[in-house]
């Protein structure tokens, strides 16, 4: 574009009139206001490109994601994957839940979501903590409301699926609300309705686990109390329940400890097949609770709450065992030793096959396994209990008479060895042929005078369960403790294990078994599990790499 300019006669020579002036200047600005118009234009004309190239690029963006491997799997497969990914997921409900987040991903994602009923089965739901304040409070009730959209949201989308359900009650578990604020949340009209949704969709529970506390003799009325209180009509597809509860006020007048033991509710569903019980539950028997026993296949009972009168023992243990014929899995904790009478009939337990137990000292009641008959045992976990322990010898522990009365049909045991002298120890373990997972803990839980005599994982030890060979790689040694370990697990202290001599245990027992010597019976190591033990003498992993052992499957934490 040519803009002329009519001052190319003014001159040094030549004196302009004002007029001149004037009308040169007008054209001027105008040919100005051209340029600038026609750069609006182009400028204009430039942004409508790059909003196009802008799209243009989205379109390339998408046509190029159609070769990702992931947008050609088909619908099973890809709800497959979504499943995986929840299966061991236990986050609670929210815009950020791993479901949702997926159901956000695309228009084909979120189809695929939405269709899969059991993508939402999981209804966690975590309950605010409860207002301390009267300033607090509307804040608290703008959290319940947006908690029962949700709630709502996942019922709906699960559509006829079984439920698992857990409900997290932090606030109630760390004191409670106090009076006032007790007295607002027992009336507030979210916080009921959010209990009430819940309880609509019992007839599709499967799960329920508690973790939760009930200022129930404080408020009587308190909301949650109802989760406990569903009668059994309500909850046909009940399983399994979980309770890890803080009741307030334990007494026998607390009007929900009564209501746990003499009336139905959620414990006397007749599909309910396993139960777990907290350490802060129970108040009265537990014999009094409506449930029934002789159905249950897994149990987990921690003991009475401390304010009970009552204290769980291996007698007691009996008589449970006794209404409990069915059981597969059982977790006890004894709170008291006891003798138990030695004309006592023994207990069968036909299906029985894990059995965990706590003693109220580290020690197992003498004489407790010679009235169990467990021809189906196939694992046992003693854990220590809590405070001051004398170690005994093999004659004089109740654990020793475990493994030589059930010592045929072991095969994975963990015990603590701090409970037991070096010899008692080494003793224990030569009544273990069949085990092919030993584990050895020391947690800290109890303690040991020095000069005790207290076992430790020391290099006596290792060499004790390590074989020896002959030029041929055959097992010359005869007898050897825990033939046919495949895992060995162990939980230690610093400085509590002989570490060299773990690590030439760990070669005798992994590289040096070959095929003769698995003929007679000597397992190959396959696993140790070391627990985040802290090494101090030597790299373990670096030690085995010298000796050519192979490390992938060794010192898992």
């Amino acid at each position: 574009m040519v803009f002329p300019s009519d001052t190319e006669h003014f001159n040094i020579h030549y004196v302009p009139s004002d007029d001149e002036i004037r009308n040169a200047v007008r054209k001027s600005e105008e040919a100005l206001q051209k340029i600038e118009g026609r750069m609006e234009e182009l400028r204009q004309e430039l942004r409508a490109l790059e909003e196009h190239r802008e799209i243009q690029k989205r379109e390339v963006n998408i046509r190029k994601n159609l070769f990702i491997p992931i947008h050609r799997v088909n619908v099973d497969v890809l709800t497959s994957i979504f499943l995986s990914i929840l299966d061991d997921n236990d986050s609670q409900i929210s815009t950020n839940h791993p479901a949702v987040v997926i159901s956000h991903v695309c228009r084909r994602w979120r189809a695929a979501a939405l269709t899969t009923k059991v993508l939402w089965r999981h209804l966690h739901v975590q309950v605010p903590f409860y207002p301390r304040s009267s300033s607090e409070r509307n804040a608290w009730r703008v959290k319940v409301v947006n908690l029962v959209q949700l709630t709502k949201l996942w019922i709906s989308r699960s559509g006829n699926c079984q439920l698992n359900v857990k409900i997290l009650d932090l606030g109630g578990i760390l004191g409670g609300p106090g009076e006032a604020a007790g007295a607002f949340v027992t009336e507030c009209i979210e916080f009921n309705e959010l209990v009430e949704i819940m309880c609509s969709s019992s007839t599709r529970w499967k799960v329920l686990y508690l973790i939760i506390g009930f200022p129930q003799a404080q408020f009587p009325n308190f909301p949650t109390a109802r989760l406990l209180t569903v009668p059994p009509q309500s909850t046909p597809a009940l399983t399994t329940v979980k309770l890890h509860c803080n009741i307030s006020e334990v007494q026998q007048e607390n009007p929900l400890n009564e209501h746990m033991v003499s009336s139905t509710n959620i414990f006397s569903a007749s599909t309910l097949r396993s139960l777990r019980i907290g350490v802060q539950v129970m108040f009265h028997d537990l014999m009094r609770m409506p449930v029934a026993w002789s159905d249950l296949e897994h149990l987990f009972f921690d003991g009475y709450a401390a304010e009970s009168p009552h204290r769980f023992d291996a007698a007691q243990a009996l008589a449970l065992f006794k209404e409990c014929s069915n059981l597969v899995t059982c977790h006890l904790a004894l709170q008291r030793d006891v003798n138990i009478p030695i004309g006592r009939a023994p207990v069968p337990l036909q299906r029985l096959r894990e059995l965990a137990l706590t003693p109220h000292t580290s020690h197992l009641p003498k004489g407790f396994a010679r009235f169990l008959i467990l021809p189906s045992i196939r694992k046992l976990d003693v854990f220590p209990g809590y405070g001051q322990c004398t170690p005994r010898e093999y004659e004089g522990s109740g654990l020793s008479e475990f493994f030589e009365r059930f010592r045929p049909t072991l095969e994975d045991v963990t015990f603590c060895y701090k409970s037991l002298t070096q010899t008692g120890l080494h003793a224990c373990l030569e009544h273990l042929p069949n085990v092919t997972s030993l584990g050895l803990v020391n947690d800290g839980r109890i303690t040991t005078a020095a000069g005790t005599g207290a076992a430790n994982l020391n290099s006596d030890l290792f060499r004790h369960l390590s074989p020896e060979f002959d030029e041929t790689g055959t097992a010359v040694t005869q007898l050897l403790p825990c033939p046919r370990i495949e895992v060995f697990r162990f939980v230690a202290f610093r400085n509590e294990v002989a570490e060299e001599a773990l690590v030439d245990f760990i070669e005798a027992r992994q590289r040096g078994v070959n095929s003769r010597s698995s003929q007679s019976g000597l397992a190959r190591l396959r696993e140790v599990e070391c627990n985040y033990y802290c090494f101090q003498v030597i790299d373990p992993s670096q030690a085995l790499r010298r000796k050519r052992v192979d490390m992938d499957t060794f010192f898992v934490d």
